[in-house]
């Protein structure tokens, strides 16, 4: 008898040492959970805080008294390739998007008339309220000869199709699209440097006019982090099928940013000494990697 009430107590033990340590371990995983879901919920606030990538970029890159460059630009004609794929739609809108900055920049009313058209098809494609494209859509068409005018039709396309998924199951969306718009931005900046003609100005003045553009892309880094810390709590790289596409763009921003560090930008502009990396071959390096990403973008599959 004292066996069986002994046999008793041990397993009435060992069930409370079990339901203590599931308890525990219930606890703890709880608390990770919450502690993940609050850094997640704090990398989309920052990142959906800072969505707005204003067109100064555009701008510098006219004030340098470069050419317009149409090569440098996606084919606007290419959209329909995309439509059928939110991922690619949402990627593809925001490369249109730069680009459209870039033309309204330059005065381009045809080329830019081309991209809105683009853009706008890709918005609707991705989930864009149909009532707010439809409105932005005649705000263009009744600004269409106001440079100006369109420059805020076009700033307010970016924030409607993007800002307006905050929140709802394609949220990521809005990060891959502007992780394109960054990467299109870096391509039209380093692309404006590579090709600026070395006999336009002396070397001097080219140096002065250059390195202000030059400083635009090293300052791209704030973006690029931010969009790929916002990235990351999507990108499942150990499943790449669950969510198709993500964790290349955050494996991709993963390597520019390790560019970035190698460069070591952020210790050299802050003394002065922009002008010791404003060179070919690194101007080089940081285009090929970009490019590589905008390629991958910018390819039907």
């Amino acid at each position: 008898m004292k066996k069986i009430i002994f046999i008793l107590l041990l397993g009435s033990v060992a069930v409370s040492c079990k339901k203590s340590t599931e308890t525990t371990e219930s606890a703890t995983v709880t608390a990770d959970t919450s502690e993940t879901s609050t850094a997640f919920d704090a990398q989309r606030k920052m990142f959906f805080n800072n969505l707005m990538a204003p067109a100064e970029v555009a701008a510098q890159i006219q004030f340098t008294a470069a050419e317009f460059n149409p090569k440098l630009m996606s084919d606007p004609k290419s959209f329909v390739q995309y439509t059928g794929n939110e991922v690619k739609a949402a990627a593809n809108l925001g490369v249109y998007l730069s680009d459209l900055n870039y033309s309204i920049a330059y005065k381009q009313a045809k080329t830019t008339k081309e991209y809105f058209g683009a853009a706008h098809e890709l918005s609707k494609a991705i989930g864009g309220e149909k009532r707010v494209l439809e409105f932005l859509m005649k705000r263009y068409n009744d600004n269409i000869a106001q440079n100006d005018s369109v420059k805020s039709v076009v700033t307010d396309l970016l924030q409607k199709s993007t800002s307006q998924l905050q929140g709802t199951d394609k949220e990521k969306l809005a990060g891959i699209a502007m992780a394109a718009y960054q990467i299109e931005n870096l391509h039209l900046v380093l692309g404006t440097l590579e090709s600026y003609p070395k006999d336009m100005l002396p070397g001097d003045a080219r140096t002065v006019i250059l390195v202000p553009l030059f400083k635009v892309a090293l300052n791209q880094r704030a973006n690029v982090q931010n969009i790929y810390n916002f990235l990351k709590t999507y990108s499942d790289p150990n499943d790449p099928d669950k969510n198709p596409n993500y964790p290349y763009y955050a494996n991709a921003f993963e390597e520019l940013i390790g560019v970035y560090q190698k460069l070591n930008v952020e210790e050299k502009i802050a003394s002065n000494k922009g002008l010791e990396i404003m060179n070919d071959a690194v101007v080089k390096e940081l285009s090929e990697k970009v490019n590589a990403i905008r390629n991958k973008i910018v390819s039907p599959t």
